[in-house]
């Protein structure tokens, strides 16, 4: 989305994140309707790891990556989420290892997340609105 480099690395940031959280809750929303599946494992998001990396590779730096020849320029991360199957436990004996209400309580927590950082990026757009409307006014 080229609107969200206006908003720098931080914009860009937190639109990556909210990508991640709308994933996980999805991954996590699968597990709680394969609760009853035999032999499923239950699966998670990893984009911590990968925007930890991220930030630490470019450190302070502010790198400009276009993806089209009309795109403004951003700090532009490529910390991607992915998707990881959890092998390690079982919680059945048909294979099974979802967990209701370990789901129950991901899928919370997730919602919550995604609230708190939809909340910040529209702060950062109602700053840049600002911003405008002043220099232009």
């Amino acid at each position: 989305m080229a609107g969200l480099n206006l908003l720098g690395r931080t914009g860009n940031l937190l639109h990556k994140a909210l990508s991640a959280e709308s994933l996980r809750f999805q991954v996590r929303a699968h597990n709680y309707a394969n609760a009853n599946t035999p032999a499923y494992k239950r699966q998670d998001v990893d984009f911590a790891a990968h925007l930890t990396s991220e930030l630490e590779r470019k450190g302070n730096s502010v790198t400009v990556r276009k993806t089209h020849a009309r795109h403004l320029g951003g700090g532009g991360s490529e910390a991607t989420p992915r998707i990881v199957t959890d092998n390690t436990s079982t919680m059945r004996y048909d294979g099974n290892n979802v967990d209701i209400e370990q789901e129950m309580v991901a899928l919370t927590e997730t919602a919550v997340r995604y609230q708190v950082l939809a909340e910040q990026l529209t702060r950062q757009i109602r700053q840049l609105r600002t911003v405008i409307s002043e220099r232009v006014g």
